[in-house]
């Protein structure tokens, strides 16, 4: 497993990369597209490690609920609250440069 965890944090280092080069060269709905993405993998990591799995879901939220109830409650439900306009925008990005015409 730990494997697959070096694994998610690998790419998500990639994908936070790719964010900046794209926010740099003005293609933000990409740079928001591969900013969800690198944070997907971050808590997937951060999930795998504290339980061994996570949920097969793309919803940043509901990954970080899960992640709530196994690690850090109080500070990842506070991280949910503070957040949650980013959360929704990013998660937002994800399904429009996935599925939609939708520029950010």
């Amino acid at each position: 497993m730990r494997e697959e965890i070096e694994l998610f944090l690998n790419r998500a280092e990639i994908f936070r990369r790719d964010a900046e080069f794209d926010f740099k060269n003005g293609d933000y709905d990409i740079s928001m597209f591969h900013l969800e993405q690198g944070f997907q993998l971050l808590i997937k990591a951060k999930l795998l490690e504290v339980k061994g799995s996570y949920a097969r879901s793309h919803s940043l939220r509901r990954l970080l609920l899960e992640l709530a109830e196994s690690w850090n409650r109080e500070g990842v439900v506070r991280f949910i609250e503070e957040y949650k306009t980013v959360l929704r925008d990013l998660e937002r990005a994800y399904i429009s440069a996935r599925y939609f015409y939708e520029e950010f």
